[in-house]
This record gives structure tokens, sequence and C-alpha cells, in this order.
């Protein structure tokens, strides 16, 4: 099964919050007092674990030159290392560095609990827990935190809201030291400074807890804005519940009546499953092309939009998306095929174009090795990857500054809607 640029990390939610990568969280679990070391049994199947995860690179990968690197010569030096691990996790901690190497911003290894969780969290089921801050959060150019979901009655609901910023943690401001790491883990109260969009920053000691990620919030969120602008923010496509939960939002919007305009933020979407985001298209877009993939052999895999699911009432109301460096993979794509149909403009600045498909090769350990097998062309022909979309207005703003009512992007798509009419 394929995905579009799942951005995972090694617990669900750093999945969701895209903070470390595979590399930094393993290496840290490497320093665990209790790693044990590897029985026979398990050092044979790492080195088979460590075989297959070489070879489908080497056969599959979608950059013949393997983004510069020798791979053979990878191969070389990571064998050895793998053969004289003595515990798992120093075993994981090369993996993830290995694949890590490819530096494509896609590819990478997920040890087998980081997997079965991310798993749980797409499936929306309560099988795995995670432990510390409840809720969901994005790192932002300028290092701070964004909070974008709490879960509710959780220890973490009394001090952060929606649109707070987590600016230092024990003391240590995060533009000067990355300590995000400390807010999972593990439990116990751990001290941050949270800056709102609005007033000055405030010093709170949240409780790190154990929750199920059955608890954890859908990625979509609806608000209804002044003169019957209705506002839709989509955090990811990870969940194969996307589609669903945004179609329902809209409806739920519909109930107070007509909407004069709509704003899709995809500003802050990490990315995810193709399919789902080609589903909340179909909300809005009846039919035609969301683009394709192309391998490295030419092979094409042509993306399209099913006919007869838009929103009937949506379907002459103006829309604009805001999008940005912070809109990845399928949250790109997204936004090129709005644009791209004409259904759309779009608002803020340009996205970073890192659009590759994913394949996910299910190792026998239970680990996941998340390879980039595939390029993005959009429904006009033009790959996507390293170019990213250009905004119809560019407004350069800190907008996760800014409380929603007061973001110079959202007026100046209220804006656009005005003209629109």
């Amino acid at each position: 099964m394929t995905y579009a640029c799942i951005r995972v990390f090694l617990s669900l939610i750093l999945v969701l919050t895209g903070w470390i990568t595979p590399a930094e969280v393993a290496l840290a679990q490497s320093s665990s007092p209790f790693a044990a070391p590897l029985q026979p049994f398990k050092l044979d199947r790492a080195r088979q674990v460590f075989m297959r995860t070489w070879q489908f690179i080497h056969d599959h990968y979608v950059y013949p030159d393997f983004n510069g690197l020798d791979w053979q010569s990878i191969r070389a030096e990571y064998e050895p290392k793998v053969r004289a691990a003595q515990t798992l996790p120093e075993f994981y901690r090369l993996m993830a560095e290995m694949v890590s190497r490819l530096n494509d911003g896609h590819s990478t290894f997920l040890p087998p609990q980081q997997a079965g969780a991310l798993q749980s969290y797409r499936l929306g089921s309560g099988t795995a827990s995670v432990t510390g801050l409840a809720a969901s959060l994005r790192r932002m150019p300028d290092h701070s935190l964004l909070v974008l979901q709490v879960i509710p009655n959780s220890k973490a609901e009394a001090a952060l809201k929606p649109g707070d910023r987590i600016v230092a943690i024990e003391g240590t401001r995060l533009d000067r030291e990355d300590r995000a790491h400390l807010l999972y883990g593990r439990a116990g109260l751990v001290r941050v400074t949270v800056q709102p969009p609005n007033g000055a920053p405030r010093e709170a000691s949240i409780e790190r807890e154990t929750y199920s990620t059955a608890l954890i919030p859908p990625p979509v969120v609806a608000h209804r804005l002044p003169d019957d602008i209705g506002y839709l923010a989509i955090y990811d496509f990870l969940s194969f519940t996307t589609g669903m939960r945004a179609r329902e939002a809209l409806l739920r919007l519909l109930r107070d009546g007509r909407l004069n305009g709509l704003i899709v933020d995809m500003r802050a979407n990490d990315g995810g499953m193709i399919g789902q985001m080609v589903d909340v298209l179909a909300l809005l877009i009846d039919g035609g092309s969301a683009g394709s993939y192309v391998s490295r052999s030419g092979e094409v895999d042509a993306y399209t939009i099913p006919r007869g699911r838009t929103i009937r009432a949506l379907d002459d109301v103006p829309v604009v998306v805001l999008a940005g460096p912070g809109t990845n993979s399928s949250g790109d794509i997204f936004v090129a095929v709005m644009q791209a149909s004409g259904r759309a403009r779009v608002v803020g600045m340009p996205t970073p174009g890192n659009v590759e498909m994913l394949q996910a090769l299910r190792l026998p350990d239970g680990s996941v090795l998340w390879a980039a097998v595939k390029h993005y062309r959009d429904p006009k022909g033009r790959f996507l990857e390293g170019r990213g979309v250009q905004p119809d207005r560019l407004v350069d703003v800190e907008w996760w500054r800014y409380a929603l009512q007061d973001d110079p992007q959202v007026k100046a798509a209220i804006g656009l809607i005005a003209l629109g009419r």
C-alpha cells in the first residue's frame, strides 16, 4: 500500500507534531539504562531487517543517484555497525540514521513500537498509548511549538489553548536549544513558557500523562467567521477518517445557513494519505485530475477526483486556500490541485514542494521502512518537487503569532472572497 508523503516520527505524538527526526529519537532511546543485549535469534533478525531495508531502497528509491549518495558505500559503512550492535535500541538507531542519510525529507525508518502507534492513529483505534503532553503541536520556523489541539479533559487543558505557542521548556527558550523531547516519553510535571496570540507570556507546570491514541482529536477544525465566511483547517491526512471528518465539519457550518465564502487553511498541514486528500478535494471539485505520480522507471499512476461527492451548497461558494512553508506533502498537493483546477485562489507564502510518494515496507520484526518511490506531477503536468505552489496573493507574515481574527493572511483571504462575490 502506498501513501503520499507521511512525515512519520518515532512516537505517535511526534508523528503529529513534526518535531524530531527518527535518528534523533532512536539515539535518545539507545541511551536507556534498560537496553537489553540482543539475543542470537534477534541479532539474526536484525541482519535480515538491515538487508531488506538496504535492498528495497536500492531497487525502488525514486532518485537513481540516491540523492547524491553512493548507496553501495552506505552498505559497506553500516553493515559492520549492524553486526556489532549489542542492543535493539542501538540497532534501531543505526537503521534510522542510515535511512535519514537519504536526506529527502520523507524517507524514514520506524521501529516496531512507533510503527504500531502510527497504525493505531490511522485506524482511529485505541490500541496504542502515548505518555507526555496531551496536545497536538507543530514546530514553527521560529522554533516555537504551536498548539493545534488539546485533548479534552486532560491535564494540559487548563494550561493550553489552540493558538498558544510553547516558547520555552524548563526555562530554556526553544530558539536557543531544542528541548521538545522533554514533553514526551515519561510521566511527571514539565515547566513551559506559553505565549498566547494576544497578551504576555505565562509560566505553566503541566503534568505529562499517559493517554490512548483514540483520544487525539480529529485533525479537522471548522468555524464560522463574520460575514458568514466558513473556515476549515486540516492539520494532516494521516487518518483514514480525515475525508469523512472534513465533510461532517462543512455540513455543520452549513446548518447555520449559506456561506458567502470558504477559507481552507492548510498552513500547518503535514501531509498523509493521498486517498484522504482526494476525498477532501471531492467535496469541492466534481471530478477531474488530481495529478499523477511517476516512478524511477517511468511508470505513471494517475489520480482522479471522483464525481458526485461535492457538497452542493458549496458549488458556487468562492474558496481561498491558505498555504505556506508548513504546508507539506499531500497538503502541498491539495493546494496545487485547488489552484490548478481554478477552484480556489491561494493566499500566504510559497509551499516547500516536498511531495514524493512513500511506499511502506513492513519488516519481519514489525518495523517499517517508508521510502520515497515516486515524483508528483500536478494536473497541468508540472513537477512540484522542489518548486512548490506560488500563492496568488503573497502575504509574508509569521501568521502563527496572530489570533485568527487578527491574522493578516486570513484578512487577505476574506478580502479576496469579497472581491469575488
